[in-house]
């Protein structure tokens, strides 16, 4: 079929290197136009199931891992009892990532934090405390609220901005720098190294809800919240089956 469809358009479109096969710098030029074809394609037939009563079709949502343990798993046990032919392509991604990916139509919607950018919709649902997170018995603990100036003086695990902009945003408003001891890609794994005592870190209470475990946290003076939502490319040209997902999420997420 490639071969084939090579031959009609008149240049290679893939070609085979010591990595495996990799698309040729033809094929990366029309990607963005085959990706926004076969989303039109799936919103059409979406439509058609749609006008007949009938759910089903696939969907590509980005998510972080807070989003993806704390939102996901109602919405598929929703989907699978009401609309057991629906499809869900679930991709755990950073920011970054999710907002290049709805950008270019290789996910349909993401579960994000707001952009900085409005190069795509948003639709904000929650607004997500940010706490100061350290192992037991330390001397952040006789704080009701923790000074964000007071970070200073401790060194941080934090994730990798491409991933999670929303700790970064903390100390950008505070005025400084912190000292970052390590750099995980994952909220989980910087909060084990939290629970071992190399470091204390900034984490949404998202995910401190949903790994409970030998640790302590505050609130931030001032406080500090992330605002989480659904990203995509157009609300206005969303497909039924996005519409719906968006909808059961404004209405279940709390």
């Amino acid at each position: 079929m490639t071969k084939s469809f090579e031959e009609e358009i008149g240049f290679p479109l893939l070609i085979k290197t010591k990595k495996g096969v990799e698309p040729t710098r033809e094929a990366l030029q029309l990607l963005p136009t085959m990706r926004a074809m076969r989303a039109q394609e799936e919103k059409f037939f979406q439509e058609i199931a749609d006008i007949s009563g009938i759910k089903r079709g696939t969907i590509r949502i980005g998510t972080f891992v807070s989003t993806s343990t704390s939102w996901l798993p109602q919405l598929l046990d929703y989907f699978q009892e009401k609309y057991p032919e629906v499809v869900f392509e679930i991709v755990e991604s950073g920011q970054d990532e999710m907002e290049t990916g709805v950008a270019d139509g290789s996910l349909d919607i993401a579960l994000l934090s707001e952009p900085e950018r409005r190069t795509i919709d948003f639709i904000p649902l929650l607004d997500d405390p940010m706490l100061v997170v350290f192992s037991g018995k330390h001397d952040l603990s006789h704080y009701d609220y923790v000074p964000v100036d007071v970070l200073r003086d401790y060194p941080l695990i934090m994730t990798y901005q491409s991933y999670d902009r929303d700790v970064r945003k903390v100390f950008d408003q505070a005025g400084f720098t912190p000292e970052v001891k390590y750099y995980f890609r994952d909220d989980f794994a910087v909060l084990s190294m939290v629970q071992h005592g190399l470091g204390i870190a900034v984490l949404p209470e998202l995910i401190i809800e949903k790994h409970p475990g030998d640790y302590d946290s505050r609130m931030l003076e001032p406080e500090s919240y992330r605002t989480l939502g659904i990203g995509i490319k157009s609300i206005k040209e969303a497909g039924p089956l996005a519409r719906s997902v968006i909808s059961y999420l404004k209405e279940n997420v709390r």
